[in-house]
């Protein structure tokens, strides 16, 4: 993720508030993303795309307000947008994949433009990209780092104290044996767990790797237990993406996850690599009677302006086919009828999925 600065920041969005007003920004930054949680992660995000936020921002606009008393969250919308684009890339840069899976979802593949800086998006596909291969690279198992223990020193106490023995020499030596061992099982159980912990990491990997393998490899939707060939296209990519998210352990997935469902759905039919889906007709796909087995957590519900595919199944499970559009519209400011390209409607249900994930 690139570096950046507030005075860049406001330039690219088209506002010149001064360098005063940018120095009085920057304690209050410091401040909100020391305490960032989930939940602020993702109002940050609405606030980046000009979203309602229903828990209010207060949290938000009084740290800014402290330092500068004429902040206001109705004049100043966009230089509020860029002040939540800010923090969100930086909490991606120290590492927080909720801050960029956020607003990747949230933009549900350019259907939605934030107020500012859209380019912050392919910014975050980027990072997440990267800690996907980062988090698979981890250090080798090391099995050097279990030492042998260091000689005890119980026997020339014990040594010491023979020729004058009584009860206070006693004590000292069983405290010091009592000592001696706590340190020692301290000491080891230290190095096992240095050793044991990259390779339960290269054990989850490798699980997740055979897992997707095979699941790739049967061409079997889990949900329908139905070959995705058979399924309507828009239908298939749902399962797919859903599927997928299902098998990931990782808090990003895979850096080939794209890949993986690119050649799911297109390998057997080129004529549906540049084909759009209209959600509507992907959701409506979906029997009523298997709306269910999807398992979507009841947290969608706090979430549905920002995760439109998953909404689109919750309302469509709610109200019923066909019949979901209207309450679908008010809740994500989406028509039921947005296309999307095959792969990115697969994309976009995944990433959901993972980011439901992160907050259930």
């Amino acid at each position: 993720m690139p570096s950046f600065n507030f005075a860049d920041q406001y330039k690219a969005a088209g506002l010149n508030p001064g360098p005063e007003i940018i120095k009085l920004r920057q304690e209050p930054f410091d401040k909100i993303q020391k305490g960032l949680n989930t939940t602020m992660i993702l109002d940050l995000t609405r606030l980046y795309f000009g979203f309602a936020v229903p828990n209010g921002t207060e949290w938000f606009s009084e740290a800014f307000r402290e330092t500068d008393a004429s902040f206001s969250m109705i004049d100043n919308e966009r230089e509020a947008s860029v002040l939540a684009g800010c923090l969100l890339a930086a909490e991606l840069d120290a590492g927080n994949v909720c801050a960029g899976l956020a607003p990747i979802v949230a933009a549900a593949a350019g259907s939605r433009v934030p107020l500012v800086r859209p380019e912050f998006i392919e910014d975050a596909r980027q990072a997440l990209a990267i800690h996907s291969i980062n988090s698979r690279q981890q250090t080798a198992a090391d099995l050097s780092k279990i030492k042998q223990p260091v000689k005890s020193k119980v026997a020339a106490a014990v040594d010491a104290y023979l020729p004058a023995a009584n009860w206070n020499n006693s004590g000292d030596a069983i405290k010091l044996a009592a000592n001696e061992s706590f340190e020692a099982t301290k000491t080891l159980a230290n190095q096992v767990f240095s050793v044991i912990s990259p390779l339960a990491k290269q054990v989850q990997d490798l699980r997740e790797e055979v897992s997707m393998l095979w699941w790739y490899i049967g061409g079997w939707s889990r949900v329908l237990e139905k070959p995705f060939s058979e399924l309507d296209v828009g239908l298939a990519a749902l399962m797919a993406g859903l599927d997928l998210a299902h098998l990931t352990l990782g808090e990003s997935g895979p850096v080939a996850a794209q890949a993986i469902l690119h050649r799911l759905l297109i390998s057997s039919s080129t004529s549906n690599e540049n084909k759009k889906i209209a959600l509507k007709s992907a959701v409506d796909a979906l029997p009523s009677d298997t709306f269910q087995q999807l398992q979507i957590p009841k947290t969608i519900n706090n979430v549905s302006d920002l995760c439109p595919v998953l909404a689109a199944l919750a309302k469509a499970d709610e109200i019923g086919t066909g019949a979901w559009y209207i309450a679908f519209k008010k809740t994500t400011h989406l028509d039921a009828g947005t296309k999307f390209p095959l792969i990115e409607l697969a994309m976009q249900i995944y990433r959901e999925s993972l980011l439901l994930a992160q907050i259930d």
